[in-house]
């Protein structure tokens, strides 16, 4: 069970109503959750117990995701010594994002994550066939792409983004979804093993360039151009990193790997880079 700001502060408001009982969500929205209100606590379905300072603690922290455990609570954050990132579970009015060291993973400001993946999926639509997914993440983009798609291949190379994955409701259809095919593993890696014109689609959703440079070469360009099919459609998120600041045009240099690789049609898009395979 997870609470954020959103739910705590309904808790309050019941609380000071002196209502008997209040539904609210324990998974992030997808279901509602009948909690019991006390003139000192509530109590979860399951028996457990939450007295007012920690409701109090997880309305003041609203850039956080709290585990239930034990009448207790914890982020659902923590630090990777591998990677030497900080990783946490961000929430929104609708699914969360991930928060790699300070950066989100989706858009939140002026739209939700969901509205987000929406748009990223929209230039590869219509989303059939064989889908190239390259780097999971919370797996929104496989989850979506698979309601259209014969089959959906992901990949993630982060261990702790992966058990973020595990602890994210929304993030559930990851592991029991058979048209998704979930690969712990580098894309780098993991894309020369299939063969050419594999993919009817390719949706290139690397994290910033700053976290990883690689997904950005021509090698792996011209790899999601080998393994494309003929008229494929692609679509490569890359944000505008360093444009407001320091005058970075990261499209500028995208398109022009992309255009070296083979990719036609190349046009700046929402936050990326839209093209196809001709």
């Amino acid at each position: 069970m997870i609470l954020t700001h959103f739910q705590a502060k309904t808790l309050l408001q019941a609380m000071d109503a002196r209502l008997p009982e209040i539904e609210i969500s324990l998974d992030l929205g997808r279901t509602g959750s009948n909690i019991i209100v006390k003139t000192d606590r509530f109590i979860l379905p399951d028996g457990q117990a939450l007295n007012l300072d920690k409701i109090n603690k997880v309305v003041k922290k609203d850039t956080s995701c709290f585990l239930i455990e034990d009448n207790d609570i914890r982020k659902i954050e923590f630090f990777s010594e591998e990677t030497n990132n900080y990783y946490k579970l961000f929430p929104t009015k609708s699914w969360p994002t991930i928060e790699i060291s300070g950066i989100r993973m989706h858009v939140v400001k002026d739209m939700t994550p969901k509205e987000d993946t929406i748009k990223k999926i929209g230039f590869v639509s219509p989303c059939t066939g064989i889908v190239l997914d390259t780097c999971t993440g919370l797996g929104y983009t496989a989850i979506m792409a698979s309601k259209t798609a014969e089959k959906v291949h992901t990949f993630e190379i982060d261990e702790a983004v992966i058990e973020v994955e595990k602890l994210n409701p929304w993030s559930t259809e990851l592991f029991d979804n058979p048209k998704i095919e979930r690969v712990n593993g580098d894309s780098f890696s993991e894309i020369k093993k299939f063969s050419s014109s594999f993919f009817d689609r390719v949706i290139h959703d690397p994290p910033r360039l700053s976290l990883s440079t690689v997904l950005y070469s021509q090698e792996f360009y011209n790899e999601m151009f080998r393994v494309l099919k003929k008229n494929g459609l692609m679509f490569h998120y890359t944000g505008n990193p360093g444009a407001k600041n320091r005058g970075i045009d990261i499209k500028k240099n995208v398109i022009k790997r992309l255009g070296i690789a083979g990719f036609s049609g190349l046009k700046e898009v929402y936050n990326g880079v839209a093209g196809l395979k001709r």
